[in-house]
């Protein structure tokens, strides 16, 4: 009995560390009612459970209740990520929705350990048991479909939701279970309310709190994006857990927002600017259409990125931006990327290879003959695996012209 408690408790933590390492309204009125307070469960449900041998494995209604509530309220918040990523095409969407999706597994992980009906009996996007939490889903559908703003503004009130309900669960139980997967997923709701709030004012909007208190808002968004260990109440990390922590080191997880070091000490930032994702490095910033395609593995020595291509292939982005973009600039003869310049990181076609690349586009001044005055539109390409220039594009007359270094 004990062994299975230990394995199912092993397959939990395996979940929700991957979730932790990835670090995303409707009117206050017509959702505040959603709570713990559902019908009283029947005794025999509770009999139901498996691998009961202490005290600790007898649930009260309340926390049976809960469980059932977080097991459909994280698929309300991944069911309604996922259709706003498709119908706006921006990655927190889709990562966050991955990261739901993590949180809705751990506790269906421990509605099984427990022996409690699954409220989810099919995993049908945007079908609830919970009449309350369908209703919900269908306001937020359509609040989010009105604008990219509305859909954001969603996001962080999907957010507040779980974190007020999360607060409320933890304060009724003392089962360690129970507490050791809430408290992990209210650390990542804090974590993809953070990425939220960024976004909302990235465009230009405000998200005031709707559950939770205004003050524990801003605490959240005043702090630092949370990672690490699964650690008990005293801050200490939880025993016979170090070892699965260092397994998780080398686990590839989709791509998040966020300042990252990478091998050599290096720091760079990713982030999300209106409808594009951004990496910066050293002062300079690269739009990246690649991102939604990437991977992030946090190793010793930093983390590594890559870009899964058509191909299937998984190219490792060794090259960082600030590095690329001086490659293909001194080979344009250029010595900034100003106003007439832009860089991105990409997936092109070169013969009968697809690889992922930097792409130096800028507006060069020349002579033609020496003497007549003419704009020039030149690219440099530099792969982003090997740090080499692919290719230069300029135009047909170029040989004609005199560039000068700018």
């Amino acid at each position: 009995m004990i062994n299975m408690k230990k394995i199912l408790l092993f397959c939990l933590i395996s979940i929700l560390m991957a979730s932790i390492v990835i670090a995303a309204g409707a009117d206050g009125a017509s959702v505040q009612g959603i709570g713990v307070n559902s019908p009283d469960m029947e005794e025999t449900e509770k009999s139901q459970a498996v691998g009961i041998d202490s005290e600790q494995d007898i649930l009260t209604d309340e926390e049976i209740a809960g469980l059932k509530l977080m097991r459909e309220e994280e698929k309300l918040a991944r069911d309604v990520y996922m259709v706003l990523y498709d119908k706006w095409d921006l990655p927190i969407f889709n990562n966050i929705a991955n990261s739901e999706q993590t949180h809705t597994d751990a506790v269906k992980t421990l509605l099984d350990r427990f022996g409690i009906e699954d409220p989810v009996t099919t995993d049908e996007p945007g079908v609830f048991a919970n009449q309350e939490l369908q209703t919900l889903y269908d306001d937020l559908v359509n609040q989010g479909s009105a604008s990219l703003l509305e859909a954001l503004i969603v996001g962080a009130t999907v957010e507040d939701l779980d974190i007020f309900d999360l607060n409320e669960l933890i304060a009724q139980t003392d089962n360690q279970d129970i507490l050791l997967v809430y408290n992990n997923l209210i650390k990542g709701s804090r974590n993809h309310m953070r990425s939220f709030i960024a976004q909302i004012e990235n465009n230009d909007g405000t998200y005031t709190a709707q559950f939770i208190d205004q003050s524990e808002l801003d605490e959240i968004i005043g702090s630092s994006q949370e990672s690490g260990p699964i650690l008990d109440e005293n801050s200490n990390i939880i025993p016979g857990f170090s070892s699965e922590l260092s397994r998780q080191q080398g686990q590839r997880i989709m791509l998040q927002p966020g300042n990252y070091r990478v091998s050599g000490g290096k720091g760079i930032n990713i982030r999300q600017q209106a409808n594009r994702t951004m990496i910066q490095a050293d002062g300079i910033s690269v739009n990246c259409p690649l991102c939604s395609q990437m991977t992030q593995e946090r190793l010793q020595n930093g983390t590594q990125f890559y870009a899964k291509l058509s191909n299937g292939r998984n190219a490792e982005i060794k090259i960082m931006p600030d590095t690329a973009s001086q490659t293909a600039l001194q080979r344009l003869n250029l010595r900034n990327c100003t106003e007439d310049c832009s860089i991105e990181l990409k997936e092109v076609n070169i013969g009968d290879q697809v690889r992922a690349v930097y792409e130096v586009q800028a507006q060069r001044n020349s002579k033609v003959f020496g003497i007549f005055g003419a704009r020039m539109q030149v690219q440099a390409q530099v792969d982003a695996e090997t740090g080499e220039i692919i290719q230069v594009n300029k135009p047909w007359w170029a040989f004609l012209a005199v560039e000068s270094e700018e």
